[in-house]
């Protein structure tokens, strides 16, 4: 809030009896905003001013709620809480907000509010403001007033640049190196961090062309680049970014360099100034961290691949131990335990596949790791539509190898008991992420579903305790649902890297 808006407010101090006692006829001759609200928040009165710059008549107005008039629905909710802080606090708080117009505007307005009590009962709210349009208009026309005079002042300071003894002392103290050239390129100022930079001494190269300090490749790009930086009218200029180029030193070295140009124009003729700092051992710690990161990179590749296989090592292990064994319950156990290793050796390809080594696209795995659990279990085409409603997201290892084994046991139930004998039916796995960073995961069948007596806090199948654990372990929610068929709802908050 302006200091010179405060005074205003004050007005509360001096109206409130008279809004106790309903003088409204007395508002009308003020030049102030001043609005009278029911403890609902309803309109019960304006003056003349808030109508004038509204464009709302009282009738317009009376009985509809203040921040459902004047503010976006999108306000409401904060607006509101302002009156609810007004009647706790013992102070009144200025606000400044656009006002809605009648007639779709907006008028700036700067505005209290006050509950106002009789005898220690609170009665209603009063609501007093200016219209600040204007002012704050004439501030932005005075801010940019200001801004232009200190371009002009700016401008008239780079005009100094032509006395370089005026200017030696400071630009001889910098490490950068300093060099300006004028329209012909030909060099007029060469700093001491410029003699370090590039081996020359200031007298072997002034009046000379620029192009000496470049190498002879980039030559054109050069005069194309200073050509097209020039070709404003402009008195003063600067690039908005240093820019990464390629210099030459007087033994012919070339290094890599850091560069911020600017053109002033000073009597009448373009000067140019670059500021230029050698980044050659930069480059050369981003080269090696760069070669370490690669390094890195294919280092932990290698080891998801070789998770991978191991993995599959295991899965191959049990197919030889199903193969020594009729005990149709040993053959089960066997199975499942395949499956869960099986969708973690798919995770680990997927990553090590990827660009990303840490994440996982989660909604594209999905699909692959259901359909090979139908495969695996011979679903005849038909028996199960598998339906599948996927955004595409991605998530961390850690969160995608719990999930995948919830989902592998989710789907291992279905098609063991959800469909028995020639039962067809629909399975429908859906995932998306909502505003809050929460993993959303329903799957969902319309088998014959769990049994009433089942219930996940105490179930005792193995692959059911799987899921809880993980569902916990996740820090998840799950919510369990048996009408028409079996639904699992899950809610995780998502993991970051």
């Amino acid at each position: 809030m302006k200091p010179e808006l405060v005074d205003h407010f004050s007005m509360n101090e001096v109206i409130q009896l008279d809004v106790m006692e309903g003088s409204e006829e007395l508002f009308d001759t003020i030049d102030t905003l001043f609005l009278k609200v029911n403890p609902n928040g309803s309109l019960n009165y304006c003056n003349r001013v808030c109508r004038e710059a509204s464009g709302y008549s009282l009738e317009e107005m009376r009985g509809r709620l203040f921040w459902e008039v004047f503010f976006p629905q999108e306000e409401g909710e904060f607006i509101r809480n302002l009156f609810e802080e007004a009647l706790e606090a013992p102070y009144r708080s200025s606000y400044e907000n656009q006002w809605r117009c009648r007639e779709g505007g907006f008028r700036l307005i700067s505005f209290t509010i006050a509950a106002l009590f009789e005898k220690g009962e609170f009665k209603n709210y009063s609501v007093t403001g200016l219209d600040v349009t204007k002012l704050r208009r004439m501030e932005e026309e005075l801010w940019q007033y200001r801004t232009d005079l200190e371009d002009q002042i700016s401008q008239r300071s780079m005009e100094l640049l032509d006395s370089r003894n005026r200017l030696a002392g400071i630009v001889d103290s910098a490490e950068d190196a300093i060099i300006s050239v004028d329209s012909k390129q030909q060099i007029t100022l060469f700093n001491i961090g410029a003699e370090k930079t590039f081996g020359y001494l200031s007298r072997e190269v002034e009046g000379r062309h620029l192009s000496m300090l470049i190498p002879n490749r980039f030559h054109e790009l050069h005069r194309k680049h200073v050509q097209n930086f020039g070709g404003s009218e402009k008195i003063s200029k600067r690039m908005d970014k240093r820019s990464e180029i390629s210099a030459k030193k007087k033994d012919g070295t070339e290094f890599h360099a850091e560069a911020n140009i600017s053109q002033v124009t000073v009597m009448g003729e373009k000067i140019y100034t670059v500021v230029l700092r050698d980044i050659s051992e930069r480059k050369l710690f981003e080269k090696q961290l760069q070669d370490s990161l690669n390094e890195k990179e294919t280092l932990l590749r290698e080891i998801h691949h070789r998770v991978k296989n191991n993995l599959q090592v295991i899965s191959s292990l049990f197919t030889m131990q199903r193969l020594s064994t009729d005990d149709p319950d040993r053959l089960t156990l066997i199975q499942e335990s395949q499956h869960r290793i099986q969708s973690m050796a798919l995770i680990h390809e997927k990553i090590y596949q990827s660009d990303d080594l840490n994440n996982v696209r989660f909604d594209q795995y999905i699909q692959e790791l259901v359909t090979d659990i139908f495969q695996s279990y011979e679903v005849y085409p038909g028996k199960i539509l598998l339906q599948f409603e996927l955004k595409p997201i991605s998530l961390h290892i850690d969160m995608a190898i719990p999930c995948s084994l919830i989902l592998n046991e989710l789907t291992s139930n279905t098609l063991k008991y959800a469909f028995p004998g020639e039962r067809t039916g629909n399975l429908l796995i859906r995932i998306n992420q909502d505003p809050q960073d929460q993993l959303h995961l329903l799957f969902e069948d319309d088998g014959q579903g769990l049994p009433s007596t089942i219930e996940m806090e105490n179930v005792e199948s193995l692959g059911l305790r799987l899921v809880r654990v993980l569902t916990n372990q996740l820090r998840g929610k799950l919510d369990l649902k048996r009408e028409h068929g079996t639904s699992f709802s899950f809610h995780f908050p998502i993991k970051k890297p």
